[in-house]
């Protein structure tokens, strides 16, 4: 077995994860390997070290921190009633931007019907040019000599 496999075991040994049937073959193993045997030591005494750090909770430290919660009590009234005005003149400022909002658009819709009108009208008159320009019967120009400058206009029909 590779170093890897040995130091996963032996991970798995103190997280307590390893199973019954393999714990006899690790101890062989380490019996063997040398490097095995120290990463196992290295491991022991770490663990043994949390064990022996871990203290109790202090019976002192419960009446600390009730009385600091009193101190702070006065504090956060203050900063409740700032926060209260904060969120009042966020929510109108949010409600009066609404409602620009929404008068704008209802603007912008009155603008796009008279746009839409002032687009209709302005192509039936180019229709009705067309019409009129196409009604009038062609015009014969003839002129006399440059000399004179008179022209004659007839209408052909």
């Amino acid at each position: 077995m590779n170093r890897i496999e040995m130091e996963t075991m032996i991970n798995l040994y103190f997280d307590g994860e390893l199973e019954k049937g393999k714990e006899p073959i690790m101890f062989t193993m380490l019996s063997q390997d040398l490097e095995g045997r120290e990463y196992f030591k290295k491991l022991n005494a770490l663990k043994s070290g949390l064990t022996n750090s871990v203290e109790e909770f202090p019976v002192k430290l419960d009446e600390k921190i009730l009385r600091s919660i009193g101190k702070l009590e006065g504090k956060q009234t203050e900063t409740f009633i700032y926060r209260k005005v904060f969120n009042a003149v966020t929510y109108s400022f949010t409600v009066i931007l609404l409602i620009l909002t929404i008068i704008f658009y209802s603007r912008s819709e009155d603008y796009k019907v008279q746009f839409s009108d002032l687009t209709r009208e302005v192509k039936k008159q180019n229709d009705k040019l067309e019409l009129i320009m196409n009604a009038i019967p062609p015009v014969e120009v003839t002129g006399t000599y440059l000399r004179t400058k008179q022209i004659v206009v007839r209408p052909t029909m």
